[in-house]
C-alpha cells in the first residue's frame, strides 16, 4: 500500500476531456473500474476490470470521493458503507461482468462506483450537474425573454430554435439517464440482491476491516 488510499476508497481522476473517471481502490495493484478505454469512443467495448493504480490514474492524480453530504448543485450524496462491503461489491461486479454496454450518460463508471459505495445508489453526479446547469440556464433565458417582452423589445430570431433544441436535448438526456439505469437494474437485480443478502449475514458487519 502506498499510504494514499485505503481499500474500499471510491476514487476519481480527471481525464483530459474534462470528465472524471471513477473506480474502487483495492490495492496499488488493483483498482476496479468500468469503461477503461483511452477515449470515450471505445469505452463501450470495455467492461468492468481491475488495473494497477498507476494505470487508473494514467498521468493524472486520483483523489478519494467524499460521501455523506447534501449539495445544492448535485443533490444528496449518501454515506459510504463499510469499506469491506465496497470491496466485496466491486469484486462481485468484476466477476459478474454485466452485459449492458458503457453509456456516458446513464451507465457509466461513476454509477457503478456509487453502487459499490452505497449498496444501490445508482446516480452519476456529473450527469446531475448537467441537469442543474441546464435548468439554471433555461430559467435565465426565460427571464431574459420575459424582460424583453415587458420592455416591448423584439425577440431575436435565434431564440426560438435555441429554446426548442435545449428542451429536446434535456428530454433526450433525462430519458437516456433513466432508461440506462433501469436496464442495468433489470439485468443484475436478482444477482445483486442475492449478493446483498450474503453481505448482510457476514460476521464482519459492524466491524472495521479496513480504515478509510
Amino acid at each position: 500500500m502506498n499510504g494514499r488510499f485505503q481499500p474500499g476508497n471510491h476514487l476519481q481522476v480527471q481525464r483530459p476531456s474534462l470528465y472524471y473517471h471513477h473506480g474502487i481502490y483495492v490495492s496499488d495493484d488493483r483498482v476496479i473500474q468500468f469503461g477503461s478505454g483511452v477515449s470515450l469512443v471505445n469505452k463501450r467495448s470495455v467492461g468492468i476490470n481491475a488495473v494497477p493504480l498507476e494505470d487508473f490514474e494514467r498521468g493524472g492524480t486520483a483523489t478519494a470521493v467524499r460521501h455523506g453530504y447534501e449539495s445544492w448543485f448535485s443533490g444528496w450524496h449518501p454515506p459510504a458503507d463499510e469499506s469491506w462491503k465496497m470491496v466485496e461489491r466491486a469484486e462481485f461486479l468484476l466477476k459478474l461482468q454485466p452485459r449492458l454496454p458503457y453509456n456516458l450518460i446513464g451507465h457509466n463508471c461513476e454509477i457503478v462506483a456509487n453502487m459499490c459505495v452505497s449498496g444501490g445508489w445508482t446516480e452519476s453526479y456529473q450527469a446531475r450537474k448537467y441537469f442543474t446547469v441546464r435548468t439554471v440556464t433555461g430559467a435565465a433565458l426565460m427571464l431574459w425573454i420575459a424582460s424583453r417582452r415587458r420592455a416591448k423589445l423584439p425577440i431575436p430570431a435565434w431564440v426560438f430554435p435555441v429554446v426548442v433544441a435545449g428542451v429536446l436535448a434535456s428530454v433526450a438526456v433525462k430519458f437516456t439517464y433513466d432508461d440506462q439505469i433501469r436496464r442495468f437494474w433489470i439485468e443484475i437485480r436478482d444477482d445483486w440482491q442475492a449478493h446483498e443478502r450474503i453481505l448482510a449475514e457476514d460476521p464482519r458487519n459492524g466491524q472495521t476491516r479496513y480504515r478509510r
